[in-house]
């Protein structure tokens, strides 16, 4: 029997980005919780370029997430309303991102638990949408599920993440050879 803790789904996507989201998340550590959802939803994004790109870009985080980020309301962020949020979030721990200070998005809000779980009032503002943060998360742990099965499902980009999945971190047990125990020696 293999340690599924060496598999890479397990330890970099559930062990490396899920598990420490929801941890998290009990512990009302939300902006964290937020920044690595977002980190999240670039690695996902990663595992989905074409073959020969590199590096994840705006587009690709946009394109994963109009794909597979879906609320149970009405109201719903678009691809680029996360993207903005992301920026503004990892480059400057607020709500304001240069796409929309441009006008290209709307600022993302955060209330830790909320129904329904977007709320957009033009009345209120035009260019901010509030999301609630525990909403966000299982978006993004559905979004990940349906990905991963879109993904293995095509050989060729299977492949592809696979030689991707490697590269990423990794957690793994530390464990000591007998010989550098010091109680052996």
């Amino acid at each position: 029997m293999t340690d599924r803790n060496h598999d890479p789904i397990v330890n970099v996507v559930l062990n490396g980005i899920k598990h420490p989201i929801k941890v998290l998340l009990e512990h009302d550590c939300f902006p964290a919780a937020v920044t690595l959802t977002y980190s999240g939803m670039d690695a996902m994004a990663f595992l989905e370029m074409p073959p020969r790109q590199t590096e994840v870009t705006g587009d690709d985080f946009v394109r994963w997430v109009e794909r597979y980020i879906h609320f149970p309301c009405r109201e719903q962020v678009s691809g680029l309303d996360l993207y903005g949020a992301r920026c503004s979030v990892l480059h400057s721990h607020g709500v304001r991102s240069r796409l929309s200070r441009q006008g290209k998005c709307r600022m993302v809000g955060y209330a830790d638990h909320m129904i329904p779980e977007v709320r957009f009032d033009p009345n209120v503002s035009t260019d901010l949408v509030i999301v609630s943060i525990r909403a966000l998360a299982d978006a993004f742990f559905a979004g990940i599920d349906k990905f991963l099965v879109d993904l293995f499902s095509d050989a060729a980009k299977a492949s592809v993440a696979e030689a991707r999945l490697k590269w990423m971190n990794h957690t793994l047990p530390y464990t000591t050879s007998p010989d550098q125990n010091p109680a052996n020696g």
